[in-house]
């Protein structure tokens, strides 16, 4: 198994494509994760061809696309346009919102309706796999709600996305990593400690600042039952692209 360093290019929505990719490859980086809402957005597959274009002219791959679909709450033809885009993009990976709610908060109504549009989307296209957005106030909220809704979907196209949660405690994100495993297809990665759930008030450091933690979690992630697994830089500590070359360095140290 090889990991894919790469960019989540909602990182830095101010700035066009094209810098993006040049950004990227300047920094070693391999691939980026382009966003659904303002670089590719949703249902425009003609852009999404031409960053297609501009990525295989630079050497880059696009190994996911970040849709803004959410399970059981989107207009269900939506899914139409994140397919094409993401087809349109050559990746196979699509990254998908678990019900913005979390499991105690979903009526046994909305539970089952979003386990039955999660079914839909997965047969609607069987040759991509759908990665759940492993976020707070969702249905993945919790490790073990993710794992429950990924087994009453029971398809072998819905996946997960991983990042640790920075709410909760190191012990508790290694039970995460090494129980969601065998889900996981992409990760998102920073270092980032949550102040304040209620309000969402998170505190970002540099990315060397959780080697120690990174380092845990990449020997788990290791052992991910896929032939590569993208490690996505996702928001720099200070918002900054002349930030993104010394983050690169750390990930790329991490991985060397």
């Amino acid at each position: 198994m090889n990991f894919i360093p790469g960019l989540v290019s909602i990182s830095f929505r101010e700035l066009s494509t094209e810098v993006l990719i040049q950004h990227a490859k300047a920094t070693g980086l391999q691939a980026i994760e382009w966003g659904g809402d303002v670089h590719v957005p949703t249902g425009d597959a003609a852009t999404a061809a031409k960053v297609a274009e501009s990525m295989k002219a630079a050497g880059l791959t696009t190994t996911e696309y970040g849709s803004y679909y959410e399970i059981g709450q989107s207009d269900p033809a939506d899914i139409d346009g994140v397919i094409a885009c993401a087809k349109a993009l050559g990746t196979d990976i699509v990254r998908v919102w678990a019900y913005v709610k979390n499991y105690s908060d979903c009526s046994p109504e909305e539970y089952a309706n979003a386990v039955a549009d999660a079914k839909r989307i997965c047969d609607l296209a069987p040759d991509l796999q759908f990665g759940l957005e492993c976020h707070n106030w969702t249905l993945t909220e919790d490790y073990h709600d993710a794992l429950r809704y990924l087994q009453d979907v029971d398809r072998p196209n819905f996946k997960m996305f991983w990042q640790p949660n920075q709410f909760r405690t190191h012990a508790y994100n290694i039970e995460a990593c090494a129980a969601l495993l065998p889900y996981i297809v992409a990760v998102h990665v920073f270092s980032w400690e949550g102040v304040d759930k209620q309000t969402k008030q998170v505190t970002f450091f540099p990315l060397d600042y959780h080697t120690d933690r990174w380092t845990d979690y990449l020997m788990i992630l290791q052992n991910a039952p896929v032939e590569r697994l993208p490690l996505m830089l996702e928001f720099m500590h200070d918002g900054r692209i002349e930030s993104l070359s010394d983050t690169a360095k750390a990930l790329l140290a991490w991985l060397s």
